[in-house]
C-alpha cells in the first residue's frame, strides 16, 4: 500500500530517471568504481557536481551486467521511517517483478520467523537469486534518526551480492568510516566529480554544442574548476556575444562570480514564452504537464517540457512511463529568485493554483508545501486534518510532527480536531517540548464540547504514558466504544480507547473483562486496519496470559505477533510493547539467549519509544541475564538506562521499581546492610493504592514484595509472614498466579528461615503446582541459593515417598529448576561479585558537612522535579553556566557524581522537597 498523500502515491514502482542526453560518459571514473571491491559507493558533491549523472551511468553499467536494479529517490518525506520503508518496498516489488519471482513466495515471512525490518529486507534482496544494485539518491535529504539508523544497519549487514550507490551533498551518517576503513565503502570526493580538462573537451564537442578552441576550453576549465553544472551553464550561454569575447580575451570571471550571470544571460536568450513558462513552474519540485497547463492556464506544456529537455534547459525527466519532469536544484533556485524578483505579486497565486491541482490529485504532501508558502494556513490546516487521518492510524506519526511544526499553534488552535491528532503523534514520539503548548487547547476544546470525543481520547493517551491511572480512567469511562461510526480516524481512536480500559481493568485485576475489552479493541483496530493500536492490544492479551499462568500461550501470541508482516512496518512505540513482552517471557522461561538477541534485535526502538510497564518489564529481565552471565557492570548500566529515562519522563513509580530491583540484588549478593540502605530511601507507602491496584510490571516485584523479600533476608521472618497473607488472598482472588507464585515462594523462604520446614515445604508445594505447567523457572532461580537448597529437599522428599503428592510435570519441572542451578557454582551463579569488583552504588551521607545556599536548595529542589538545566535557567532568569556552576556545587556538597545521585541523596536527607 502507498499511503494517500506520498510524492510517490501515483505510481506503481519507483523508476530510474532518464539520463540527459548531452551527458558525458565518465569512463575513467566508472573503471574505478567498478575495479573496486567495495559494495557500497558515495558521491559526495555539493549540487551540480554530476552527481546523479554519474549514478545514472553506473546504473545502466550494473544493468548490462545483468544486475538487478533499483532506483530510489529521496526526499524529506523519508524521515519518516514508516514511508521510506513503504517507498523502499516499491524497490522490492519492482526487483521482484524483474525476476519473475512470485510476490507472494518473495513477500511473506516463515510463520514463527521474527526479524528485523532490514534482515527481511536483505532475506528478500537475495531471494531473488541474482546481484543486485540499489541506488538512493538525494541522501542528503534524511536527517531523521530511524531512517538513518535502518540505512545504517542495511549497509553494514549487506552481502557482496548486494551494492549500493548512494548520492548525497554531504557526508551521510550513515556508519561509513568503518566501512570505509574496512574497504567496504567508497567514498567519490567532489574533487573525484569534477570534470577533467579531457572529459570537459568532451562534452563541448558534442552535437549542438559551440565549437572552442583549445585557449577556449582552458579558460572555460579553469573558470568553471571542472563543475558540470557550470560547464553546462557555459554551453548555454556561448551564444551571448559578450561571453563569447569573454573567453577569447581569456578574461572569463571565475565561476562563483559568474554563474549568475551566466544563468541571466541563458533565460535572457529564451523566447517570451519559454521564459514565463520556466520562471512560474520553477516554483514546483517536479512538472508534469497537465500540472504545468493548470498552473499556467495553456495547454502546450508537454511540448515545451520536451523541448527544454532536447536543449538540455536543466530539465531532467523523472519517470518516463509518467511523464514527470524536475528541474536541476541550481537552476530552480536561480530561477526562483528571478521570480520573487520580478514578479513577487504573482508567487502567491502561482502556489495557491498548485496546491489546488495536488489537493484535487490527492497528493497531500505537495498541495501542503505550496498552501503554506502562499501563507494560507486555513486551508493548510483543513487538508492536514483530512490527511491525518490516515497518517496517524497508518503510523505516520514522524510526518505529522514535521507538518504541524510548520504552522503557528495560533493558526492550529482553531481547528480541534487536528489539535487533537497532533497530539496522538507527539505523544507517541516523546515530543514533550512540542507537546506542552497544545494541552491546553485541548483541555479548554473538551470543556467547551469541542470534538469532545477526539480531545477526551488524546488526554486518556496522555494520561497513560504520563502514568497516571486515574486520569486515564476518567477520559476512558466517558467514552461509549461502541458507537456506530464508518469514519477511519474515530475507528481507530475507540480501538485506542479499549487498549486503555483494557489496561486499566488488567491493573484492577479484573482479567476476564480485560480480555474482553482488548479483544474488542483488536477488532476495532482490524476494522481501521491500524497496526499501531493492534500491536497494542496483542501486547497486553500476551501479558495477561503471562500473569495468569498460561505462559506458553503468552510466548505464542507474543512470536506469532512479532513475525506478523505486518508489524515489519508497525510504527516503533506500538512495536516495542511485542518485543518488551516476549523478552519478559523468553526470560522467565529461561531462554536468556534468545531473550538478549530480540533485545539486541530491538534495543534502539525499546530505548526510544519504550513506556514506563514495558521498559521495566524488559530492563529488569536484561538486567538479571547479564547477573547471570557474570557481566554486573552491564546489569548496572541497564537499570542506570531506564532509571534515567524515568526521571527524563517523570515516572517516579518506574523510579520506585527500579530501586526495588537495585535491593533484590544486593541481598542475593549477600549485602544486607546496603539493601536496606536503599530501601530507607524509598518511601514506606505503597506504588499501587491497594492490593487489587497492580501494573504488569508490578506484578512479582512491587514495594509490598520487595518488604517481604528485605524482611526475610533480616531475619524478621514473622513479619515477613504476616505481610504475605493479604497480597496473596488477593493474588489468589483475582487469578494472578505469576503473583501467587512469587508470594508462595518468599513464604517457603520464611517459613524455612523460621525452623518450619513443613510450613516451607507446603508453601513450596503450592508455587510449584502453579509454576510447573507454564515452566515458571527463573521465579524460583531469581530467589537465590537458600530457595534453590529447598527445592532440592522437597525434590528428595518426594522421591523418598512411593506416592508422590506432586505429578510427573511438576517433579520434571523441579529436576529442570535443580539443573540449570547446577550448572554455575552457586558463587557464580547468585553472588552478583566481589564488592570491590563492581561498580557500586555510593553510600550517601546521613547529613550535609556543608550546607547548602538558598539558591543551591531552590535548584535541589527544581532537580528533584526532573527540571533540565535549561528549565531551571528560564525559571530562575539566569545563564545555565549559572546553573551549571551551582549543580557542581550541590554535587561536591553532596558528595555526589551525578544527578541521579543528587536526587537520591536529597530524597534521603530530606532535602529540596518543601
Amino acid at each position: 500500500m502507498i499511503v494517500v498523500g506520498s510524492r510517490r502515491g501515483a505510481e506503481a514502482f519507483p523508476s530510474t530517471p532518464q539520463a540527459h542526453q548531452n551527458a558525458v560518459e565518465r569512463t575513467e571514473l566508472l573503471e574505478h568504481i567498478f575495479s573496486s571491491s567495495s559494495r557500497i559507493v558515495v558521491f559526495q558533491g555539493p549540487a551540480g557536481h554530476g552527481k546523479t549523472s554519474l549514478m545514472l551511468q553506473a546504473e545502466a553499467a550494473c544493468s548490462a551486467n545483468q544486475m538487478l536494479t533499483g532506483w530510489l529517490s529521496l526526499n524529506g518525506s523519508d524521515n519518516d521511517l514508516h514511508r521510506f520503508f513503504q517507498n523502499f518496498q516499491g524497490i522490492l516489488k519492482k526487483l521482484s517483478a524483474e525476476a519473475k519471482a512470485s510476490e507472494n513466495d518473495s513477500y511473506e515471512l516463515d510463520e514463527g520467523v521474527i526479524t528485523s525490518t532490514s534482515d527481511w529486507v536483505l532475506s528478500q534482496l537475495l531471494s531473488l537469486g541474482r546481484e543486485v544494485a540499489i541506488f538512493l539518491d538525494d541522501l542528503h535529504d534524511i536527517s531523521g534518526r530511524a531512517t538513518l539508523s535502518f540505512l545504517r544497519e542495511l549497509l553494514a549487514n549487506s552481502p557482496s551480492r548486494i551494492r549500493w550507490f548512494l548520492a548525497s551533498r554531504v557526508v551521510p551518517e550513515v556508519g561509513l568510516p568503518r566501512l570505509v576503513v574496512g574497504d567496504q565503502a567508497l567514498l567519490i570526493h567532489p574533487s573525484d566529480l569534477r570534470f577533467t580538462r579531457g572529459e570537459l573537451q568532451r562534452f563541448f564537442s558534442r552535437d549542438c554544442s559551440p565549437a572552442l578552441s583549445d585557449p577556449e576550453l582552458d579558460v572555460v576549465f579553469a573558470a568553471t574548476e571542472g563543475w558540470p553544472a557550470a560547464a553546462q551553464l557555459y554551453r548555454l550561454a556561448l551564444r551571448s556575444p559578450p561571453i563569447r569575447h569573454s573567453l577569447l580575451s581569456g578574461k572569463a570571471t571565475h565561476l562563483r562570480e559568474m554563474s549568475g550571470y551566466l544563468a541571466d544571460n541563458v533565460l535572457g536568450q529564451q523566447e517570451p514564452r519559454i521564459q514565463e513558462f520556466l520562471l512560474k513552474t520553477s516554483i514546483l519540485e517536479r512538472l508534469s504537464p497537465s500540472q504545468c497547463n493548470a498552473l499556467l492556464g495553456r495547454n502546450d506544456s508537454a511540448k515545451i517540457l520536451e523541448e527544454l529537455e532536447h536543449l538540455g534547459l536543466f530539465v531532467r525527466r523523472l519517470e518516463s512511463q509518467d511523464n514527470w519532469f524536475t528541474y536541476h536544484a541550481l537552476f530552480s533556485k536561480f530561477l526562483q529568485e528571478h521570480l520573487e524578483a520580478t514578479q513577487k505579486w504573482a508567487v502567491v497565486e502561482l502556489h495557491l493554483r498548485a496546491a489546488e491541482w495536488y489537493r484535487e490529485h490527492r497528493y497531500f504532501e505537495e498541495a501542503m508545501h505550496h498552501l503554506l508558502r502562499a501563507g494560507d494556513y486555513s486551508s493548510a490546516c483543513l487538508l492536514f486534518d483530512e490527511w491525518a487521518d490516515a497518517l496517524i492510524p497508518d503510523g505516520y506519526l514522524a510526518t505529522v510532527d514535521h507538518w504541524s511544526a510548520q504552522i503557528p499553534i495560533e493558526e492550529l488552535s482553531k481547528f480541534p480536531s487536528l489539535v487533537a491528532k497532533i497530539v496522538w503523534a507527539l505523544l507517541f514520539l516523546s515530543r514533550h517540548h512540542k507537546l506542552e503548548p497544545l494541552l491546553p487547547i485541548v483541555r479548554a476544546n473538551l470543556e467547551n464540547h469541542r470534538t469532545a470525543v477526539d480531545q477526551a481520547i488524546a488526554l486518556c493517551m496522555l494520561a497513560i504514558l504520563e502514568d497516571n491511572l486515574a486520569d486515564s480512567m476518567k477520559y476512558a469511562e466517558s467514552i461509549d466504544t461502541h458507537i456506530q461510526t464508518d469514519q477511519r480516524f474515530r475507528i481507530f481512536g475507540l480501538s485506542a480507547i479499549s487498549n486503555a480500559r483494557g489496561y486499566v481493568a488488567m491493573s484492577n485485576g479484573n482479567f476476564d473483562a480485560a480480555l474482553e475489552i482488548l479483544s474488542h479493541g483488536r477488532a476495532l483496530s482490524e476494522r481501521a486496519n491500524a497496526t499501531f493500536t493492534l500491536a497494542y492490544s496483542t501486547a497486553k492479551i500476551g501479558i495477561i496470559l503471562f500473569a495468569q499462568g498460561h505462559l506458553p500461550e503468552a510466548l505464542v501470541q507474543f512470536r506469532s505477533a512479532m513475525s506478523d508482516s505486518r508489524m515489519l512496518l508497525a510504527e516503533s512505540v506500538s512495536k516495542t510493547c511485542l518485543a518488551c513482552g516476549l523478552i519478559m517471557s523468553l526470560y522467565e522461561v529461561n531462554d536468556m539467549d534468545s531473550a538478549l538477541e530480540q533485545f539486541h534485535q530491538s534495543r534502539e526502538m525499546i530505548e526510544e519509544a519504550g513506556l514506563h510497564d514495558y521498559l521495566i518489564i524488559c530492563y529488569r529481565a536484561i538486567a538479571r541475564i547479564h547477573d547471570q552471565n557474570g557481566r554486573p557492570e552491564e546489569a548496572l548500566k541497564i537499570l542506570e538506562a531506564v532509571e534515567r529515562r524515568a526521571y527524563a519522563r517523570q515516572w517516579p513509580r518506574v523510579v520506585e521499581l527500579i530501586n526495588w530491583e537495585r535491593v533484590r540484588r544486593e541481598l542475593i549478593a549477600g549485602c544486607l546492610d546496603r539493601a536496606e540502605t536503599i530501601a530507607n530511601r524509598m518511601s514506606e507507602t505503597n506504588i499501587h493504592d491497594n492490593d487489587d491496584w497492580i501494573r504488569f510490571s508490578e506484578e512479582a516485584e512491587d514495594s509490598i514484595i520487595g518488604r517481604i523479600r528485605l524482611s526475610i533476608h533480616a531475619g524478621r521472618y514473622a513479619q515477613a509472614i504476616d505481610s504475605i497473607q493479604r497480597p496473596l488472598r488477593s493474588a489468589s482472588v483475582h487469578r494472578r498466579v505469576f503473583r501467587q507464585i512469587k508470594l508462595h515462594l518468599l513464604a517457603a523462604l520464611a517459613w524455612h528461615g523460621r525452623g518450619d520446614d513443613k510450613q516451607a515445604q507446603r508453601s513450596l508445594y503450592h508455587a510449584i503446582e502453579l509454576a510447573a505447567p507454564g515452566c515458571y523457572l527463573r521465579s524460583f532461580l531469581d530467589e537465590g541459593p537458600t530457595l534453590i537448597q529447598l527445592v532440592q529437599r522437597n525434590l528428595r522428599l518426594q522421591s523418598a515417598v512411593p506416592t508422590s503428592a506432586l505429578n510427573q510435570q511438576s517433579l520434571s519441572f523441579l529436576k529442570k529448576v535443580i539443573e540449570i542451578a547446577a550448572v554455575k557454582s552457586p558463587e557464580a551463579s547468585y553472588v552478583v561479585s566481589e564488592p570491590n569488583a563492581r561498580t557500586e552504588w555510593p553510600l550517601l551521607p546521613k547529613s550535609v558537612p556543608q550546607p547548602l545556599t538558598k539558591k543551591e536548595t531552590k535548584i535541589l529542589s527544581m532537580l528533584i522535579a526532573y527540571m533540565s538545566n535549561e528549565q531551571i535557567a528560564d525559571s530562575l532568569f539566569v545563564s545555565r553556566d549559572t546553573v551549571k556552576y551551582h549543580v557542581k556545587n550541590i554535587y561536591g556538597k553532596l558528595g555526589v557524581k551525578n544527578r541521579l545521585e543528587a536526587i537520591r541523596a536529597a530524597i534521603g536527607l530530606g532535602l529540596g522537597t518543601n
